[in-house]
């Protein structure tokens, strides 16, 4: 007995110390991932070009080129069933981007990912930049939508899944990544203006945050009561994000697509309730 109260606090000792150890490895890794993040977006958002859009005429002039890009379809499978896909196309639904990088090609490649209307392959454009990819870019025009609009054409059924095994992301980023987009909201993020002004009416707590450049909110004013962080300088300027990750944040711009690049990126470091402004 008198050997058991001595050994005790020794133990309870040595078990805060692990806990604490154990403590410090968790907090230290979610700091390197959030660095990693940190210089990732900051190359993205430093070499975008047209915000890594591209229209209809020239990915057709692209796809003549060698070698041609890699089409992504982040539609979901029933959409590719009723609508058809972009010959050449491999189809990754967006919430399993993360679990099929197998099927994707390597860094260096570009990517033109592709959805309905734009705005999911936006999404997916910024978390393939944030893994690793140096060019990948989504499609604007109405995306799959205008490109059949147009009378380009397309093919029907499923296509095939080739993997590819010729990239490796960070693990650490990947996890974060996959968890990010596999937790994507039914409503993909959108939120209507008239959705916006009622809770804003609700909620006066709720955050706004207009990702325009000065000159634009300069020539067009900003609404009331939101802050200016333009997409450029989004990253640099991560301290004004609010510090609490619950907070309900709704983002805009002219047209939403840069709108739905900062959603996207708030999403990666943990904030969940941020929505992106339809035009």
């Amino acid at each position: 007995m008198n050997r058991w109260k001595l050994w005790l606090p020794c133990l309870l000792v040595l078990t805060s110390l692990l806990l604490g150890a154990c403590s410090t490895a968790v907090a230290t890794q979610a700091e390197t991932v959030e660095r990693t993040l940190d210089a990732a977006y900051t190359i993205f958002l430093d070499d975008m070009v047209m915000y890594n859009t591209i229209g209809l005429e020239d990915l057709i002039s692209m796809l003549t080129e060698e070698p041609p890009p890699f089409l992504l379809d982040v539609r979901d499978l029933s959409e590719i069933g009723d609508t058809g896909y972009i010959e050449g196309a491999v189809v990754i639904p967006l919430r399993e981007l993360g679990r099929h990088m197998d099927l994707l090609p390597s860094f260096d490649t570009t990517i033109v990912s592709y959805c309905g209307s734009g705005w999911r392959c936006a999404i997916a454009m910024t978390a393939l930049e944030a893994l690793g990819w140096e060019n990948a870019l989504s499609l604007r025009d109405g995306s799959f939508s205008g490109w059949v609009h147009a009378g380009y054409p397309f093919a029907t059924g499923l296509p095939d899944a080739v993997p590819l095994n010729v990239a490796s992301p960070d693990p650490a980023m990947l996890t974060l990544i996959d968890e990010t987009l596999s937790n994507i909201p039914e409503d993909w993020g959108m939120i209507t203006v008239d959705t916006a002004n009622k809770e804003l009416i609700m909620n006066p707590d709720l955050i706004l945050i207009d990702v325009r450049r000065a000159e634009e909110v300069q020539k067009t004013g900003i609404i009331t009561g939101a802050l200016n962080i333009p997409l450029e300088e989004f990253i640099a300027r991560k301290t004004e994000w609010p510090a609490d990750k619950a907070t309900k944040i709704v983002i805009y711009c002219s047209g939403g697509h840069r709108s739905t690049i900062a959603m996207t990126i708030l999403w990666s470091y943990g904030y969940r309730d941020v929505r992106s402004l339809i035009s």
